[in-house]
């Protein structure tokens, strides 16, 4: 049985205070390249930090990269070797080369050589084994928190490349994990974010191309990542179950670094889910998955979700009742990208 967690904060949980906790499976993890590319190191500390949480599973994918770096940049093949090493416990994702296309090239540039290059690109990433594509942003602030040069990245959600992607993906019945910080309509930059020169001064509205990118194919799957904690705090549950009514084919990872009191973060200041978020999950079961955004190194958890947010993931799980907690934890994953039951189960 599993306990009813009575919420005073989540900061140092141990797993061990949980009583036979359900396995998880991360839908969004990365491997840390800066300022040292080590991913063979960040294999081995991602499985000991899964072993921990009782993650059964996570999903390998490169961040959104706007340019090939060679020296931190990677892309599914890089990611190949951890899920053929542990198949049971890795997936993986592709498509930082794609990301980089799509952010170096103007919709209106976008010709039939560009659109036959994308194409051919992204086959080669399903051929390769990818469960999904990404991840892609259409909007990425710069977060002061993660340094002065965290990448800022913006393009129409309904650029012509990334309308083309979404016909793959439907195509070959994978889903999209996307990166979209949402600006209803045209705002000023957040105070927050204005210690970093790569944020421009004014945020241009981009929701309703969001909705033009959801209704292209409604077979396509879009995985809009990062619900419950995001930089913009414009993801509020109205706004959020309005979404998922209209576009069946919307789904939403939970990432959870901290509570704040916003009714866009999911999490109050004690690490308890706030009810309108436990109202939302009960109304779409079927559409919530975990997603910790975190980034391993040799060292541990480099940024994302550090132990905190981990912990959190946990105690949302462990907040909903069953059979909801289960679906989170792990079913709609397993489902979503056709994944193998987990082998811990």
């Amino acid at each position: 049985m599993k306990k009813t967690l009575i919420a005073t904060g989540w900061v140092g949980l141990s797993l061990a205070a949980l009583a036979d906790p359900l396995v998880l499976i991360d839908t969004h993890a990365h491997f840390q390249t800066i300022p040292f590319k080590d991913l063979e190191a960040s294999h081995r500390t991602a499985l000991k930090q899964m072993d921990q949480m009782n993650i059964g599973k996570s999903l390998l994918m490169p961040q959104p990269f706007a340019t090939n770096t060679p020296k931190w940049f990677y892309d599914i093949e890089d990611l190949l070797f951890a899920a053929k090493a542990n198949p049971d416990r890795f997936a993986v994702l592709g498509g930082s080369t794609l990301n980089v296309m799509l952010h170096s090239t103007a919709a209106e540039a976008v010709d039939d050589g560009i659109r036959s290059k994308f194409r051919e690109r992204a086959q080669k990433i399903v051929s390769l084994g990818a469960v999904g594509f990404g991840e892609i942003s259409v909007l990425h602030v710069s977060i002061p928190a993660m340094g002065a040069n965290h990448a800022y990245e913006m393009v129409p959600a309904d650029h012509p490349l990334l309308l083309m992607l979404a016909d793959i993906a439907a195509e070959n019945d994978i889903p999209i994990d996307l990166h979209c910080d949402l600006v209803p309509q045209d705002m000023p930059l957040p105070e927050n974010l204005r210690a970093n020169h790569l944020n421009p001064p004014e945020l241009q509205g981009n929701l309703p191309a969001f909705k033009r990118l959801l209704a292209h194919n409604p077979k396509t799957k879009i995985v809009w990542v990062h619900v419950g904690f995001e930089p913009l705090l414009t993801r509020h549950p109205k706004r959020v179950r309005a979404l998922l009514q209209e576009h069946p084919n919307l789904f939403m990872s939970f990432r959870l670094n901290r509570g704040h009191p916003s009714p866009a973060a999911a999490m109050d200041m004690d690490g308890k889910l706030k009810s309108s978020w436990i109202d939302l999950v009960h109304e779409f079961p079927d559409r919530f998955m975990l997603g910790s955004d975190a980034f391993y190194d040799r060292n541990g958890i480099a940024r994302g979700s550090g132990d905190d947010g981990m912990n959190n993931l946990r105690g949302l799980i462990t907040q909903l009742p069953e059979p909801l907690a289960a679906q989170v934890a792990s079913e709609n994953a397993i489902r979503l990208y056709r994944l193998k039951a987990l082998a811990t189960q």
